[in-house]
């Protein structure tokens, strides 16, 4: 599924004295098989933003279209179309109810009118595909788990839905290391086996630098910036400018090589960082 977004505006309270312009003439496209990154500051129209992708706002100014067609239309086709744009809320464990993980899972697939086999193979195969066995935790209540796994059984239910694009609100807010790298390594993985489009937002850098294929920046409502990890985080005063950053380990080369180190700063990850001191200074 191929995404167009065309001169959307939202404004909030619209005609008072306190209206406010949530976006401004953003435009975009997103493609089948990419892994994007919304970054802003807070308040720079990230969650409206993806909001209208599938429909939960509608725009004041401008379409939102899936495969071509307006998914605001009150038609079947833009009615199928907007089921196939996944939306995975900020802190999604909120949103678990049933009394087993299982049937937290079946629930999406129960509702779109599959059959109980239908749904049994979904919600086993989206458990799996998050990294969890549904032997081991099909049949426990969803509460009783971590708050990572909790949350890649939320994700689990958005996928057990075949989804053609996946929208993932801060995946790894407030998680610990081990759970940040887990869901992290899920995002990768679903990217791999469904290559569908995932977009994320994100205010960890990091976390952006290691897994976006492409970087969309975010400030005061508009879309100001769009491209590949490497040419958005060498924008460095720009996004200084927005109250944002470049990755630690970015900052951190540019610092060493500020200093006289013989080092490339146009790194992004620790990872890549670690290569390049280890290149320079592993045989001194």
């Amino acid at each position: 599924m191929r995404i167009e977004v065309k001169d959307l505006d939202h404004i909030y309270n619209a005609g008072l004295a306190y209206e406010t312009y949530a976006l401004k003439h953003v435009s975009l496209t997103l493609d089948r098989g990419e892994l994007v990154c919304l970054i802003g500051h807070t308040g720079s129209g990230k969650t409206t933003l993806v909001q209208h992708l599938n429909g939960l706002l509608k725009p004041d100014k401008g379409q939102v279209l899936a495969d071509g067609v307006d998914i605001n239309e009150k038609s079947p086709e833009a009615r199928a179309l907007r089921r196939k744009i996944g939306l995975v809320f900020q802190y999604p464990e909120y949103q678990l109810f049933e009394e087993t993980v299982f049937k937290d899972v079946c629930f999406g697939p129960k509702n779109m009118g599959l059959s109980e086999e239908e749904c049994a193979k979904k919600a086993n195969d989206s458990l799996k595909l998050v990294g969890m066995d549904p032997d081991e935790v099909g049949d426990k209540s969803p509460f009783a788990l971590s708050g990572g796994q909790k949350r890649r059984v939320a994700i689990a239910g958005i996928l057990a839905m075949d989804p053609e694009v996946l929208i993932l609100d801060e995946p790894a807010a407030g998680l610990d290391p081990a759970g940040k790298k887990a869901i992290l390594s899920c995002i990768k993985g679903i990217k791999e086996e469904r290559n569908i489009c995932i977009l994320l937002i994100s205010h960890n850098m990091e976390d952006v630098a290691e897994i976006a294929d492409r970087v969309l920046v975010m400030d005061k409502g508009s879309l100001v910036l769009d491209g590949p990890p490497g040419e958005v985080f060498a924008r460095r005063q720009a996004l200084r400018d927005m109250g944002l950053a470049a990755p630690p380990a970015a900052r951190f080369m540019e610092m060493v090589a500020a200093g006289g180190g013989p080092v490339s700063a146009n790194v992004l990850t620790l990872d890549d960082a670690a290569r390049e001191i280890i290149r320079v200074y592993g045989k001194r």
